[in-house]
């Protein structure tokens, strides 16, 4: 027997063909753009989590057919990964090996999903090609710069994101088809993410507001079944930091800027552009916009509840702001403990603040049909959007080149930390094929010298903060656009270990005038050296500076000791 809702199921005219080839072109603007610097700057080299999944695949190797299918669901930090599981040991069965390029650009395709399931959603709103083009200049940024040329986070963080979406796009069909496909998805997803578990929730409600009260028990008895299978083993990860180091006042604001964190085009927190403070009120006023329209919405689908015709903008709509603002309040909960309301800030969150003023500016065209002012509110939204893009786009051009040190610098801490034995082991997953410019030193660098070498160099600062020691100069060399590994490293050398640390180059005091060629200023750095990267020990520091593959590495009288976090 069928639902009684689906008399009233919204059933889209057939929509004529409205193309315009400057919105198109508009359209490709930021996906080119983000696109080019992610083939430029991408490395196959891995980075932070990849080389835990890379030793996971080695375990995956050795085990039997039913273990290999227990280990895909095996914890990962908080979350259960088994699509970047799959994505990863596909990728080396047809490839022979894995390559974190080609693994980048499949996770950037991600990216390209997730903005082609929000066009589909346009298209139901009938409207002509220029009014999305605010869509893919929020979305395809490079304020996401350390997802985009991350494998590992790339692979995870868009794709999950896509899965999102697909789900919420497949049940607001409201057929019996698509019902199953989106249910399909969602348990799938839930096992692909730390968030991925709300978009099953965020079903629940949905299906209420269709009124398709039967699905509405099996789609929660999967919910219960999925969520008992992500919990079942599940442990805490015990050194995190409590968000109760902060007051409560401080988690609401993290939540507002989470959500507003798109407003910040820059890389960084309290840069010449605005003191930290003024970043924080400004990306926390966004938010507030983002979840009052949110809040509005939800009211309105409320108050018509029982009277409304279901149609499929407002399941889709439902389903986001739901997602949206749930994942907001548990990556506050499990984050701003780091670094307080600032740590929302970080890139590889940026996306959702994006995601949801695209969500946004969606559900207002959709509200918004028959105001008087909507075509001078699109206009408004399309300058704003594309100036606020690009200019974060130049900004983040920062954010890009410290990411591509910080990866080069993560394996030559990987290679001289790692017995040779497990490294060889893993050569039957990953053959390198890049060479860093240490590459040809690597026994000069890590030898047992440098401990009581002569003093040749100074720094100006080393601060030790809860997680991070920073370290700062005022003279030291720096790299360009076109060289980015060039510039200076922060080098810590106990008698048993070698790290090095991308330092973070300075920027001219006229951001803006310094255009590409003096993107960064000649000289000047200052650098974060993350405590869980290091051994317990005590440890000399040293600066080694890298200029067209020459290396010059001298070292100062500065000592820090770590034990523990």
């Amino acid at each position: 027997m069928s639902s009684p809702t689906q008399s009233i199921t919204y059933q889209p005219e057939q929509v004529a063909p409205q193309t315009s080839w400057y919105a198109l072109l508009l359209c490709l603007v930021p996906v080119v753009l983000v696109g080019s610097t992610v083939i430029t700057y991408a490395l196959n080299l891995p980075y932070w989590d990849d080389f835990q999944v890379q030793e996971h695949l080695l375990l995956l190797k050795s085990s039997t057919v039913s273990q290999k299918i227990a280990h895909f669901f095996d914890q990962h930090w908080e979350h259960r990964i088994i699509w970047t599981r799959l994505v990863f040991v596909l990728f080396a069965k047809i490839n022979g090996t894995l390559n974190y390029y080609g693994l980048t650009l499949i996770g950037f395709i991600g990216l390209l999903v997730t903005l082609g399931i929000l066009f589909a959603v346009f298209r139901r709103l009938r409207y002509p090609l220029l009014y999305f083009v605010p869509v893919p200049f929020l979305l395809v940024t490079l304020q996401s710069y350390e997802s985009l040329i991350w494998a590992m986070a790339a692979v995870q963080n868009f794709w999950v994101l896509a899965f999102a979406l697909g789900t919420f796009y497949w049940l607001a069909q409201n057929t019996s088809a698509t019902r199953l496909l989106a249910l399909g998805l969602a348990v799938f997803t839930t096992f692909s993410g730390g968030n991925g578990a709300l978009v099953l929730i965020a079903g629940l409600f949905v299906l209420t507001y269709q009124r398709q009260w039967r699905f509405l028990i099996v789609w929660f008895v999967a919910t219960v079944l999925s969520l008992a299978g992500y919990f079942y083993t599940y442990h805490r990860i015990s050194f995190f930091p409590s968000p109760f180091r902060y007051p409560i006042i401080d988690w609401f604001k993290a939540f507002f800027v989470f959500l507003g964190a798109f407003a910040n085009p820059s890389p960084n927190v309290g840069t010449s552009l605005l003191s930290a403070e003024a970043t924080l009120g400004l990306t926390a006023a966004l938010g507030v916009v983002v979840v009052g329209m949110a809040v509005l919405f939800l009211i309105s689908v409320i108050r018509l509840f029982s009277t409304t015709r279901v149609d499929i903008a407002t399941s889709f709509f439902l389903s986001c702001f739901l997602f949206l603002l749930a994942t907001a309040v548990i990556t506050v909960y499990s984050r701003v403990g780091f670094a307080g309301p600032g740590y929302l800030l970080q890139s590889r969150y940026r996306i959702y603040s994006a995601l949801a003023l695209s969500i946004v500016y969606l559900y207002s065209l959709h509200r918004w049909r028959t105001k008087s002012f909507l075509l001078r509110y699109v206009f408004g939204v399309l300058l704003i959007s594309i100036s606020h893009s690009l200019f974060a786009n130049y900004l983040c051009l920062e954010g890009i080149v410290n990411q591509h040190r910080r990866v080069v610098a993560e394996y030559f801490n990987y290679v001289t930390n790692t017995p040779e034995k497990n490294q060889q082991d893993v050569h039957q997953l990953y053959v390198p094929t890049e060479r860093p410019f240490f590459s040809h030193e690597l026994t000069t660098l890590s030898s047992p010298k440098w401990w009581s070498a002569p003093t040749t160099i100074t720094v100006d600062t080393v601060d030790e903060q809860p997680f991070m020691y920073t370290i700062a100069k005022a003279d030291a060399l720096n790299p360009s656009l076109s060289r980015p590994d060039d510039g200076s490293y922060i080098f810590f050398k106990s008698l048993s270990h070698t790290y090095l640390f991308a330092a973070r180059p300075l920027r001219p005091s006229s951001i803006i005038q310094s255009g590409f060629t003096n993107y960064f200023s000649p000289i000047g750095f200052d650098a974060q050296v993350l405590k869980e990267k290091l051994a317990p020990g005590r440890y000399r520091i040293g600066i080694l500076t890298n200029r067209n593959n020459r290396m010059y590495l001298a070292m100062t009288n500065r000592y820090v000791i770590f034990t523990s976090l």
